[in-house]
């Protein structure tokens, strides 16, 4: 609190003249009082220090004018009042002569001084206060860079949600419309009296495989929903990789082109059989249509405290460029970018991998096929 109130003094202009000039007369006054009854205590002559913290208290809050002012009276009320003759404007003893002329250059030295420092003061304190708003402007600047940040980044975030609705109709729409076309135009035919058994036949096949088609669609669409909004939680237990592999296998829509060598006897690993069934489903279908019904081998070992598990395709390969992207919703390598699929097959895969503990990556060589990798921890080891 002294410390505000002595701040909020320098830092403003001075009290009136006037009220500087009583304050003076008044400090004159009462060190001459104070002085008389220490004339029994020491020598008169040297007295005259009383009078330097009037003369200082002045200085320091009126400043050097009227600290010189107080100087000045100071060493006439001594000399009157004080210093025989009394009561006259002249000294009779030379040592007075010497004392007061003392008393007057070190009063005009202390108002100097006290006054230097108080505009020294004052100019800090004017310095802090400019240093403390361009601090607070700086701080305004700070938080409206921070707010048009946050906007940048709302926008950006609206900017990919608009993006990513933009894909999704543009994917849905086509692969909705094919299985759909093809259901209703197998539908229609059915009821067609000049069908014969084995084009009905074929027709009801149709029908099932567009059915299927459609029916992966919606559970890919599902499941990437769940995985963006964070609400894929594995429920872990114990599982055999191998009957997950073969399970994935036999969801895909060519399971003969699949060949498995997994070993039997691997180590049990803590995970979710039914999401890591549907990301192994969605990396061998990925294989198997990029592959154009070339084999797809799956291979797997163990790598320190990992199962590793290696799907190989002998597709066009996808160049090194793609491969982050490749994971993203809706979206295609370069070169299998015609090959069908809405571009959810990888992206859900990696969400379910990662969801249980694991790690996906590619690894590929264009016009020679493509090796996806999906390392897992082993329970036994982790």
């Amino acid at each position: 609190m002294l410390r505000r109130r002595f701040s909020l003094r320098l830092s403003t202009e001075p009290p009136p003249s006037w009220l500087g000039l009583v304050a003076t007369l008044a400090a004159v006054a009462a060190a001459t009082l104070i002085v008389y009854p220490l004339k029994s205590l020491a020598p008169v002559v040297s007295l005259g220090v009383v009078y330097l913290p009037a003369i200082l208290l002045i200085s320091i809050v009126w400043g050097l004018r009227l600290g010189l002012l107080a100087s000045l009276l100071s060493a006439i009320a001594f000399n009157y009042f004080q210093l025989p003759p009394l009561h006259r404007f002249t000294i009779a003893d030379e040592e007075n002569w010497v004392a007061l002329a003392t008393f007057v250059i070190v009063a005009a030295i202390s108002s100097t001084v006290a006054g230097l420092a108080r505009a020294g003061a004052v100019e800090a304190e004017r310095g802090r206060g400019e240093a403390d708003r361009a601090l607070a402007e700086l701080a305004a600047l700070s938080r409206e860079r921070d707010r048009m940040q946050a906007e940048m980044v709302e926008a950006e975030a609206l900017r990919r949600s608009d993006e990513l609705k933009t894909a999704l109709l543009r994917s849905i729409s086509h692969d909705l419309r094919t299985p759909l076309t093809s259901i209703i135009a197998s539908g229609a035919a059915l009821g067609s009296e000049s069908v014969t058994p084995q084009e009905r036949a074929e027709l009801s096949e149709a029908i099932v495989a567009e059915g299927g088609r459609l029916s992966r669609l919606v559970e890919n669409l599902l499941d990437m929903s769940r995985i963006e909004a964070g609400k894929a939680e594995p429920h872990r237990e114990a599982i055999d990789l191998a009957e997950v592999l073969d399970a994935a296998r036999e969801a895909t829509l060519r399971p003969e082109v699949v060949r498995l060598e997994v070993e039997r006897d691997l180590p049990l690993i803590e995970a979710d059989a039914a999401q890591l069934e549907r990301a192994f489903a969605n990396l061998l279908e990925n294989a198997v249509r990029h592959g154009g019904g070339t084999p797809v081998l799956v291979k797997s070992r163990i790598v320190g405290d990992m199962i590793t598990v290696r799907v190989v395709d002998q597709g066009p390969g996808i160049a090194q460029s793609e491969w982050q992207r490749i994971f993203e919703p809706f979206q295609h390598g370069e070169a299998n970018g015609a090959s069908g699929g809405a571009g959810l097959g990888l992206a859900i895969a990696k969400g379910f991998v990662e969801a249980n503990g694991g790690e996906i990556a590619v690894d590929s060589v264009p016009n020679q096929g493509s090796s996806f990798v999906v390392s897992l921890p082993d329970l036994g080891r982790a």
